[in-house]
């Protein structure tokens, strides 16, 4: 939707009197839609929009959440309770299509090229045996779906096309490995999938180090460490919660509470900054793993997602190089956004179009990374020498192109 529909002020019909923390906050949102008059379609904006518009529409807790969100100006989550109806329900059965499981399986899936709407069917038939095992309701799967895939932002590199990718190449490695029956519990393979989908949620696409820079409220509340991750932690909690997304309802007060336990810091362990930690646990509790240990199963969640996370070179050239692209461009809008604030500049980061430069930050990036992170984890696991022989086909490649 275009601005065209947002520069109009907001028609707010409450019954109850607003209170003068919701005054200011109506005309903020007014102010904002001035603001951005003409400038065509902005999707924050719009979110925004729309979530102040079904404001009166919900329950008073989540309403004051929305508020005092707004009113800190922080990355606020954003939830729609407008959408009661979906395609599957008790008369509407879901059931998975053989035919898309398969595709789902591959390594090499393009997420990039499909719909939103044709993900978040994927993401059912990807979900599909913990719906089963766990009793999930299929009408709050497709709402805390349709919650996290609207929570993420239109980033070149960290939005819901990413949460997608990750979440698959968790599933194809569980598919290739039996669940990681040797790993996990069932429950904690299940939990593996949720912090995979929600890694990023609401993610800026910018970076801690930016957060803590610009002394953003979000680097205050977490006092600057692991920022994003945190709030993507929370984020997720929250939306599990909700009534309506509260998927995880049909279990036990204690499963819910171990589920969460092994969630957040699953979804911790994704900063950059870990990743000598989560590597040397992990070679630490392989040594002698026992699944009856949860550390060890702790370590193995973490160094999944975090493989799954960068796991970009794994693809075919031709996908992985899309990706690579598009965090170079995150990158590059960072080290113009810290131009504009007059804060330390990542230099780092300053890549631009230079394809000497690009070369050189994508084969450092396997080399030091990459390379050895998969290595580790094909020691372990089955499957995934085609995994490998791409990350060293991927290098290659970028040492031979010439432009792009």
């Amino acid at each position: 939707m275009g601005c065209s529909s947002l520069v109009k002020k907001p028609k707010v019909s409450d019954p109850v009197q607003a209170t003068e923390q919701e005054a200011r906050i109506i005309a903020k949102i007014r102010e904002l839609g001035l603001q951005f008059e003409g400038v065509g379609s902005n999707a924050e904006l719009e979110l925004i929009h729309q979530t102040f518009l079904s404001l009166h529409d919900i329950d008073l807790n989540r309403r004051n959440i929305w508020l005092q969100a707004l009113h800190n100006d922080i990355l606020a989550p954003l939830y729609f309770s407008k959408l009661e109806h979906f395609k599957y329900n008790a008369s509407n059965p879901f059931i998975p299509r053989d035919d898309l499981l398969q595709e789902l399986r591959s390594k090499d899936f393009d997420t990039i090229i499909k719909p939103k709407d044709e993900l978040r069917e994927c993401l059912l038939h990807i979900f599909w045996d913990h719906i089963k095992t766990f009793d999930v309701d299929i009408v709050k799967m497709q709402r805390f779906i349709v919650a996290v895939c609207e929570n993420y932002q239109d980033n070149p590199f960290h939005n819901l096309f990413h949460a997608f990718s990750v979440c698959q190449m968790i599933f194809t490695l569980s598919e290739k490995n039996n669940k990681f029956g040797k790993f996990l519990l069932p429950m904690e393979n299940f939990a593996l999938f949720l912090s995979g989908l929600g890694h990023d949620l609401n993610h800026p696409g910018v970076t801690n180090v930016f957060m803590i820079n610009s002394r953003h409220p979000l680097a205050v509340r977490y006092n600057d460490i692991s920022v994003l991750e945190n709030h993507h932690a929370a984020t997720l909690m929250k939306f599990l919660e909700l009534p309506g997304c509260d998927i995880l309802s049909s279990m036990s007060h204690a499963d819910q509470t171990h589920m969460r336990k092994i969630i957040i810091p699953t979804v911790l362990a994704t900063d950059m900054a870990k990743h000598n930690f989560v590597m040397e646990h992990f070679i630490s509790c392989m040594r002698e793993f026992n699944i009856e240990n949860g550390e060890h199963r702790q370590s193995f969640l973490d160094i999944v997602l975090h493989a799954c996370d960068v796991g970009n070179p794994v693809f075919k050239f031709e996908l992985a190089t899309v990706w690579s692209l598009r965090i170079i461009q995150e990158f590059n809008e960072q080290v113009w956004k810290e131009e504009q604030n007059a804060i330390p500049i990542s230099e780092f980061m300053r890549i631009g179009s230079d394809i000497n430069k690009i070369k050189r930050n994508q084969i450092g990036f396997i080399d030091m990374f990459i390379h050895p992170l998969w290595m580790l984890l094909g020691n372990h696991i089955d499957g995934i020498d085609d995994y490998l022989e791409s990350i060293e086909d991927n290098r290659r490649s970028w040492e031979k192109i010439q432009n792009l």
